[in-house]
């Protein structure tokens, strides 16, 4: 699985909001992560639609985390932001198999503990965990 930049920058940004500890601007986000303005705008709306981030309005207005730093996962950030994060497609929810195994392949069994050891890392690896580099 490649993560596509956007939920790279989304990782960046919150992460960058858990260090900065304050309200901080779009302009601000955009100048120290190198990430053009209007994307950024793009990804903090996902992340306040999500409740990761709040949104406050006004002259002293920007964005800032709204949860705390080990209440943010990775696993959190990444489900938001990609279309999926199967690593094959016999594992989405339509359980599509152009082979009709699905019951019975050795493949897809597999597929299924790298899932599950993939989205228990992602789940375990918190936003202060990256902060304090134990990850």
């Amino acid at each position: 699985m490649q993560l596509n930049v956007t939920t790279d920058y989304a990782i960046r940004i919150i992460l960058y909001l858990a260090l900065r500890k304050e309200i901080t601007t779009s302009k601000e986000i955009a100048a120290a992560m190198s990430i053009p303005q209007n994307y950024v705008l793009k990804i903090t709306h996902k992340l306040v639609e999500a409740g990761l981030i709040k949104r406050l309005v006004g002259v002293q207005g920007g964005f800032s985390l709204d949860k705390t730093v080990d209440e943010i996962t990775l696993l959190d950030i990444i489900s938001i932001m990609e279309p999926t994060t199967r690593v094959n497609r016999c594992l989405e929810e339509d359980r599509f198999c152009s082979r009709y195994a699905i019951e019975n392949c050795p493949v897809r069994s597999f597929y299924c503990t790298l899932q599950n050891e993939l989205e228990k890392n992602l789940g375990q690896m918190t936003v202060k965990k990256l902060m304090e580099g134990t990850g």
